[in-house]
């Protein structure tokens, strides 16, 4: 048997919520009256309800269009516009829920038994799932839906609640709703912050009975952290920055002109950074891709990391077609401390945005010149106790230095045993085999030991989609900051590991302060082929 509650949640949805300004001489007159002032209201003149028999009552002719209403759907005779007027059309099913309604006498209450409860928050979990704390005068509030369904069909008012004990303090708009086996919506908003992992839950009530409890943890400053593979071929030293085949450097043995300038055997180098669709990727090599893996935030003090709760979560990212690491052979800026140029992000098609045009750094300890990222050092993870670890990112080894090493050892035993299938392939291994040999490891195996990060502002044509999921709205106030770490650099595939950080921006437009740089490992420098 449906309720008076029920009638009132069919008739705040029609109009766009519980929330929503109505229009007219008569406004949302079901919001504020009891049922007994419900059932004396009259509309133009007419008594809203004739208890008892609801196809003939004025509130179902409204919604349906019956004389006198529908005038403006074309019904003859007609005084009055359907209702909800400008609005779609009340379904058929959720009108004959009205209409029994009235045949049973209009009820206030019911106290039928509801089924199992299914509740997500924004598609999420219980305990999987976080709210972001939206602060006082901020532009935006950062509101998550909780979506709650019965599994078996049945309907029933429903209280929402926040936990006895609850560590977060939280705003739940509506407090009451009805459930069915279509999915009602709240929202919800976090107003102070978790102490720890889901240390706060809203409970679904019903009678007096708690039907289901959401676990959830509310975090301040989140960042939408990325990670996974990128590309960027490029020459090394001591060729010079631009060369577009290799002579001397890591390229050098098995340059990508092969021995006949007018043949290649691959493409020229393009120092292009690609996070997708890796050219000319050599066997033996790992694919790239890189995608939004997690929403992070320091709780209670503590680093937390939620892998689901937010579309955003999954999205590939891709940098722009022409970002690339811009020293310039130290002219432009010191190893270790040069920018990304040209440097443009997207993030699936939620976002996207540029940084401003980069600058000469001419000496470490000046600042960055623009909102570009630039680096701020080369250094080691393994000398840094907090800093990222093979297994972080699903490799075996323990350290950098044990993952280089078993790098270009597994790469050789596959050159080796590698049968081309051309002349073309056949000249690529030679040059591969040669370079991985003994004596040459440690010029492939220590660039993987070593990691530059990057620090700039997306804040240039940003643009950040109403589909963007909440962590990515209330990161957007102009311009956002982003983080790159490149590390795990493999200079025979031209590959590596990124990983990094979109945050809400301090500051908009300004060159940043200076950052204090870290230990700055030394480059080997590479002698000559003839040299060696």
């Amino acid at each position: 048997m449906t309720s008076y509650a029920q009638v009132q949640h069919i008739l705040s949805t029609a109009v766009g919520g519980v929330d929503v300004p109505v229009p007219g001489p008569h406004g949302a007159f079901w919001r504020t009256r009891t049922r007994d002032q419900f059932v004396q209201f009259s509309l133009f003149g007419l008594p809203v309800v004739t208890p008892g028999d609801g196809s003939n009552s004025t509130l179902v002719k409204a919604l349906r269009g019956q004389e006198p209403f529908g005038r403006d759907t074309g019904n003859p005779g007609a005084s009055f516009r359907r209702m909800p007027a400008g609005r779609p059309p009340v379904p058929d099913d959720q009108i004959a829920v009205i209409s029994a309604w009235i045949d049973d006498g209009c009820p206030d209450q019911t106290e039928q038994p509801l089924g199992p409860l299914e509740v997500l928050l924004d598609g999420a979990s219980s305990g999987e799932t976080f709210l972001i704390v939206s602060d006082p005068g901020s532009e935006h509030t950062a509101t998550a839906t909780l979506t709650v369904r019965t599994a078996d069909g049945s309907q029933g008012e429903v209280t929402c609640r926040v936990r006895d004990g609850s560590a977060a303090e939280l705003a739940i708009i509506p407090t009451t709703l009805i459930v069915s086996g279509t999915s009602s919506e709240v929202r919800v908003a976090a107003i102070s912050a978790s102490a720890a992992h889901n240390d706060t839950a809203v409970e679904i009530v019903h009678g007096g009975a708690v039907l289901a409890r959401f676990d959830v943890t509310a975090i301040r400053d989140p960042a939408v952290r990325f990670a996974g593979r990128f590309q960027c071929r490029l020459a090394t030293d001591p060729d010079p920055y631009d060369h577009p085949w290799g002579e001397q450097s890591s390229f050098g043995v098995y340059a990508v002109e092969g021995p006949d300038p007018s043949r290649s055997d691959e493409p020229p180098l393009d120092r292009i950074i690609r996070f997708h669709d890796a050219v000319a990727l050599r066997p033996f090599c790992g694919p790239v891709s890189v995608a939004i893996v997690a929403v992070e935030a320091a709780v209670g003090g503590s680093p937390l990391r939620f892998t689901s709760g937010d579309p955003i979560i999954g999205q590939p990212v891709r940098l722009g077609p022409n970002c690339v690491f811009d020293s310039r052979n130290r002219t432009f800026a010191p190893d270790g401390f040069e920018p990304i140029a040209n440097f443009s992000v997207e993030v699936g098609a939620v976002l996207s945005g540029a940084s401003a045009a980069a600058v000469p750094r001419a000496d470490p300890i000046d600042p960055p010149g623009s909102t570009a990222p630039y680096a701020n050092g080369i250094s080691r993870p393994d000398l840094d106790p907090a800093g990222p670890r093979p297994s972080d990112f699903g490799y075996p080894e323990a350290t950098w230095a044990e993952r280089s090493w078993a790098t270009v050892a597994r790469k050789l035993a596959r050159l080796v045993a590698q049968q081309p299938s051309d002349d073309r392939g056949t000249r690529i291994r030679a040059r591969r085999i040669q370079e991985h040999a003994v004596q040459r490891l440690g010029a492939i195996s220590f660039p993987i030991q070593l990691m530059e990060r990057y620090t700039g502002l997306i804040d240039r044509d940003l643009s950040v989609s109403p589909d963007a999921g909440r962590t990515l709205a209330y990161l957007d106030t102009g311009a956002i900051e982003i983080q790159l770490d490149f590390l795990d650099f493999d200079t025979d595939c031209q590959t590596g590991t990124v990983t990094g950080v979109l945050r809400a921006a301090v500051s908009t437009g300004e060159p940043r302060p200076s950052i204090t740089a870290p230990a700055v490992a030394t480059l080997p420098r590479r002698a000559p082929l003839d040299e060696q």
